[in-house]
């Protein structure tokens, strides 16, 4: 299957990669994007919230949201994280 696609990719016929029997037995793709942002956003806001309430100074505060962020990210999406220095700029902005 990988194959004809391609093979039909490299043809240059990217509406047709699989026939209509081929699809007949593949599986729907889930979709969990919109999963991953809630996630993120409401485990981020609690992390927050939770730093409040412990009496964290608001400078902490300002510094510990995109760090929180970034490891959040990281955590939903496994994916390839920012470099030391992107993280230095998110954290002390030049």
């Amino acid at each position: 299957m990988l194959l004809t696609i391609a093979e039909r990719y490299a043809e240059g016929r990217v509406r047709e990669l699989l026939d209509e029997d081929q699809l007949e037995n593949a599986e729907p793709a889930v979709y969990r994007e919109r999963f991953r942002l809630v996630g993120v956003g409401t485990t981020a806001v609690l992390i927050m919230v939770g730093a409040s309430l412990a009496g964290l100074p608001e400078a902490a505060l300002t510094a510990l949201l995109p760090v929180s962020v970034v490891v959040l990210i990281l955590l939903f999406y496994r994916e390839k994280g920012p470099t030391p220095s992107q993280l230095t700029d998110l954290i002390i902005p030049r």
